[in-house]
């Protein structure tokens, strides 16, 4: 990653932080011109998009990215995003399954998508649903939070 893009990035989050969108979109933009695969920029890039309610350009983004070399982890965080994006803008299918991909990509997104697919089912009126992504999120967060090791199972 090239030291200028990551000084692009950084300016672009600052102003994300400020809630300045024109200098937060300009400076991430720059940063992606100089590095494409630089997952972190094309997020804060498509927040920002999306914070303008440009749904569909920052959804393209989040999809451009996906089609770059990334791991598996910055490729949960796309898809995760997306999800994210997709559900503001009112395409909950494309949603659910933009979730269901972000847990499928790394197992460190589970609660992330679970938290996802509930704000997308409660939109949908399937409450059933929402209410089992409920726990599933809530089962993930609580695994997370286990120390390594433990486990609900008795010492033999």
């Amino acid at each position: 990653m090239s030291v200028v893009a990551r000084r692009y990035y950084n300016r672009g989050r600052e102003a994300l932080e400020r809630n300045d969108i024109d200098a937060a979109l300009e400076a991430c933009r720059a940063a992606l011109d100089l590095a494409p695969q630089f997952t972190s920029a094309r997020i804060a890039y498509a927040v920002a998009l999306g914070r303008l309610g440009d749904f569909p350009r920052a959804a393209q983004a989040l999809r451009t990215g996906l089609g770059t070399r990334a791991s598996a982890v910055a490729r949960a965080a796309l898809w995760a995003t997306l999800g994210d994006v997709l559900t503001a803008g009112g395409d909950f299918l494309g949603a659910e399954d933009a979730f269901r991909q972000a847990a499928a990509t790394h197992p460190d997104f589970a609660a992330r998508a679970a938290g996802g697919l509930t704000r997308v089912y409660a939109k949908l009126g399937r409450h059933r649903d929402a209410i089992a992504q409920l726990r599933v999120a809530a089962a993930a967060l609580a695994a997370a939070e286990r120390p390594a090791g433990d486990s609900d199972q008795p010492d033999r």
